[in-house]
């Protein structure tokens, strides 16, 4: 881990599960996020502030106590991503989890991996987030810069049709 400020936990109770999760991300997301790993959703909650930027969590230990931790993360910092990982395939479940505030919900099957890393690449390749993240920009600031360099696009296109 080096000096970045945004993180990302694992909660996740299966230690063997839980280091690989971390193994994973690591490898990929390492030099984004400082990767936290818990195996205690209280440890986890008393650790979420307004730098955790996502938290994996396993929805199978927590069960239904899994959408009320969702909810108390929302409510300690509502731009946190919640990304749900279950074992089953409910969907009531899955509609309760997105209720709650979670931003994804990912069955644990072939190729969930994948997936969370697709779902995290998409969270830290939006622009604006990105931006903010890397250089700590405030984010009405980021929109500006994007909407001027629009703007300058347009003008020069502009430009060349004279």
């Amino acid at each position: 881990m080096s000096n970045q400020t945004q993180n990302l936990f694992i909660v996740e109770d299966n230690p063997e599960n839980s280091m690989r999760l971390h193994q994973f991300l690591e490898n990929r997301f390492g030099t984004i996020y400082n990767i936290f790993t818990y195996t205690n959703a209280v440890q986890a909650l008393s650790k979420v502030d307004s730098n955790t930027s996502i938290v994996v969590l396993d929805y199978d230990y927590f069960g239904d106590e899994g959408n009320k931790i969702v909810n108390f993360i929302k409510n300690i910092n509502d731009k946190t991503r919640v990304i749900i990982l279950a074992n089953n395939d409910d969907i009531g479940t899955e509609i309760a989890s997105y209720q709650n505030g979670a931003d994804d919900f990912l069955i644990k099957q072939k190729g969930v991996k994948k997936k969370l890393n697709s779902r995290i690449f998409e969270i830290i390749s939006y622009p604006a987030d990105y931006i903010h993240m890397k250089y700590g920009v405030n984010q009405f600031f980021v929109y500006l810069i994007f909407l001027f360099a629009i703007v300058g696009v347009l003008v020069f296109l502009g430009m060349q049709t004279l």
